[in-house]
């Protein structure tokens, strides 16, 4: 933490390993490299080897927080490992994939400048030393914890970005409704209204698991987990849905759309600009730059990854499931049902 405010550095969290087999524990693969473990300790420190994979903002972090992805039983030791390293480190190599929206010329716009770059970590036989390993061999549960607690905090961050980008996909609905001269329609009200209550009730849910969020003797306040995992939960099985609203309000035609170039070319401006009319007193530029931004939203590259994200970033669905079954008082909600059935103890 000194370290990091001294410098004024930014970490990448490197925490979901490549899992191999998933129906088997991580001492069970048959190649030990797909989750990351220890393979020799020495007194300076330790070697490890293995990758972790879709992990964001990799390429371009000054350190890489090593996490465990899992709980952890006696046999998976070595896998219980957690550390930082400086992402230029000898023994890190970032295979990385980068995604961006198709490139502007002429219509350029404050969303056409940004992308998104994810990495494969490998760590090839780094070597880590002592002062940099947070974890090595701790008997169950505390790997289980520490993945816990940092999927914890990554869902309780998506309960504030996960609605802007809602809030994002609603403002285009609304506005490609209302060029297309269909916003007061019910069925339309109905998608919006549909809409914002995504958006809210996961802003909702960040917000009630803050407030009733616990001190930890750290200081540090964690949030609620029923309300961090109900909220991911559901920004995440809606994410598809919610451009679904989108392609049926805006059409086919960002899928179709001509390309910028037509829209400036002496020879097709006249065709584009007249037949791509909606409402008559919406300029066709106006009614173009909608669309393009719609057909970059959710049929471009940089779409489709931000949908896969907007379902597993953070934990996928079942994740969330998993946690809030183990964590909520059903026994309380089954006295209820007792006291209401009239049976007794």
């Amino acid at each position: 933490m000194e370290w990091f405010q001294k410098n004024d550095l930014t970490a990448a969290a490197a925490q979901t390993d490549v899992k191999g087999d998933r129906s088997l524990r991580p001492f069970q693969q048959k190649d030990p490299d797909l989750y990351v473990h220890v393979v020799e300790k020495r007194d300076d420190g330790v070697v490890v080897r293995g990758a972790k994979n879709h992990i964001t903002m990799a390429a371009y972090a000054d350190e890489i927080i090593c996490l465990p992805t899992r709980m952890m039983i006696e046999n998976d030791a070595d896998y219980s490992v957690a550390f930082a390293v400086p992402a230029d480190a000898e023994g890190v190599k970032l295979i990385t994939h980068v995604t961006n929206p198709r490139p502007r010329t002429k219509f350029k716009t404050p969303v056409s400048e940004y992308g998104f770059a994810d990495s494969f970590v490998i760590f090839d036989d780094l070597f880590v030393p002592n002062e940099r390993v947070f974890m090595c061999g701790e008997p169950p549960p505390f790997a289980g914890l520490l993945a816990h607690m940092f999927a914890l905090f990554h869902r309780h961050s998506y309960t504030g970005c996960k609605p802007a980008v809602t809030d994002m996909i609603t403002g285009a609905s609304a506005l490609v409704a209302d060029y297309q001269g269909i916003a007061g329609k019910t069925h339309v009200r109905s998608k919006l209204a549909h809409l914002v209550s995504v958006a809210e009730l996961v802003y909702a849910a960040g917000i009630a698991s803050a407030v009733t969020a616990q001190a930890s003797s750290s200081g540090t306040f964690v949030p609620d987990t029923v309300y961090t995992n109900v909220g991911r939960r559901h920004a995440g099985v809606n994410i598809y849905h919610e451009s679904e609203i989108l392609a049926d309000l805006v059409g086919g035609l960002p899928a179709t759309l001509p390309y910028e170039g037509d829209f400036v070319s002496p020879d097709t401006r006249p065709y584009m600009e007249k037949y791509i009319m909606r409402k008559a007193d919406v300029p066709a530029e106006k009614v173009h730059r909608c669309f393009r931004l719609i057909s970059d939203m959710i049929c471009s590259a940089a779409g489709g990854a931000a949908a896969v994200a907007g379902v597993h970033g953070g934990g996928s669905p079942v994740m969330e499931e998993i946690l809030i079954t183990a964590t909520y008082d059903f026994e309380e909600k089954k006295k209820i049902a007792k006291y209401l059935a009239g049976i007794e103890e």
